[in-house]
């Protein structure tokens, strides 16, 4: 059935901000890129077939490395129709997924922390939100045996190309945490500020269960997470006075770097909303692509994220299976303080 694309057909079809100018730019890329590779012309009033599959088995390659469905022993070989709840709300596309390549270096002290524990619990590894390699690729080129998943394929995209710079193709699978269906079990599991990205608790739940799931017996599920409170601008947005403040206006500048080639990416920021009985945060960011002074390309991506406390952690890891859990305040290996607004959750499976 031929027609138009429009935005009913952008928002089913699309990943992160699904608007019609993003979609219609993405694929007009990627065809522009695919004709000029095979010597075709390529313009707007070139036809396009789209088509739309419904998933209901899903089985692994030979090794079910670089699979959006993955599949195997670690996740049992769930049906598709077994994920919860529909698209979690990110902004890590387009230009934010570059910036994050660009721009985001590890800490010294959160790297040695995560390797730290990959190298005394053991190995392999999996690095859960993995983004552009941040903590990965670093880890991979000290030898350790780490595979990624995340559920950007342009954060993916770009983890890959770095990966390549070393020489080096490591196991990626663009997959989602509440439905990570992996081909193998792992003895250490790591997420470094992605729990509760998305905005949907249920997903959240699951994505526990699911990383229990891909422990091997005595594995650990290692992760940070900031308070609620950490930010104080968001702190108080839980008054009611406050909220009414909300959408904040976008900025008229932000935070401009300079990229490898040259280019200049620019990131403004602003909350615009905050539902204090959800417990959900939603922020966007507004992505600009300058070149020779000139702006060139504009993207606006919105995030969802619910907002947890220590004690509701503790108990959605005890429902998940985690018998013993630790809490330590940052990265120090010292247990949590009042003063502390970063946690780092140790939770260990059974043997």
């Amino acid at each position: 059935m031929a027609g138009e694309a429009n935005a009913a057909f952008a928002a089913n079809d699309g990943e992160g901000e699904r608007t019609l100018p993003l979609r219609r730019a993405y694929l007009g890329d990627y065809y522009a890129g695919q004709c000029a590779a095979l010597g075709w012309p390529f313009g707007a009033e070139m036809a396009l077939v789209c088509e739309r599959f419904r998933g209901v088995f899903r089985c692994s390659g030979a090794d079910g490395a670089s699979s959006a469905d993955g599949g195997g022993e670690g996740g049992e070989g769930m049906p598709a129709e077994d994920a919860v709840g529909g698209e979690p709300q990110t902004w890590h596309y387009g230009l934010l997924a570059r910036w994050w390549a660009e721009f985001n270096q590890p800490e010294p002290a959160e790297l040695a922390f995560y390797r730290g524990f990959v190298e005394r619990d053991g190995q392999p590894a999996l690095d859960v939100g993995c983004g552009t390699g941040r903590l990965l690729l670093p880890l991979l080129r000290e030898g350790l045996d780490v595979d990624g998943c995340d559920l950007s394929p342009d954060m993916l995209a770009h983890c890959r190309q770095r990966a390549a710079g070393d020489g080096r193709e490591p196991r990626l699978y663009q997959q989602a945490v509440h439905a990570l269906d992996l081909p193998r079990t792992y003895r250490t599991i790591f997420m470094c500020g992605v729990f509760g990205i998305g905005g949907q608790r249920e997903q959240d739940v699951e994505g526990l269960r699911r990383c229990y799931r891909h422990l091997a017996p005595d594995g650990t599920l290692v992760f940070s997470h900031q308070l609620p409170y950490a930010n104080p601008g968001q702190w108080t947005s839980w008054l009611p006075e406050e909220r009414g403040k909300l959408p904040q206006a976008w900025p008229e500048t932000g935070t401009r770097r300079r990229a490898a080639d040259g280019d200049e990416l620019e990131l403004r920021y602003r909350q615009v909303d905050l539902d204090p009985l959800d417990q959900r945060l939603t922020i966007q960011m507004r992505a600009l692509l300058w070149r020779a002074g000139r702006l060139v390309a504009e993207e606006e991506h919105t995030l969802q994220e619910t907002l947890y406390f220590r004690d509701e952690l503790l108990m959605l890891l005890a429902q998940a299976g985690f018998a013993e859990v630790a809490v330590f305040g940052g990265y120090a290996d010292a247990p949590a303080t009042a003063d502390d607004t970063t946690l780092v959750f140790v939770a260990r499976k059974d043997g």
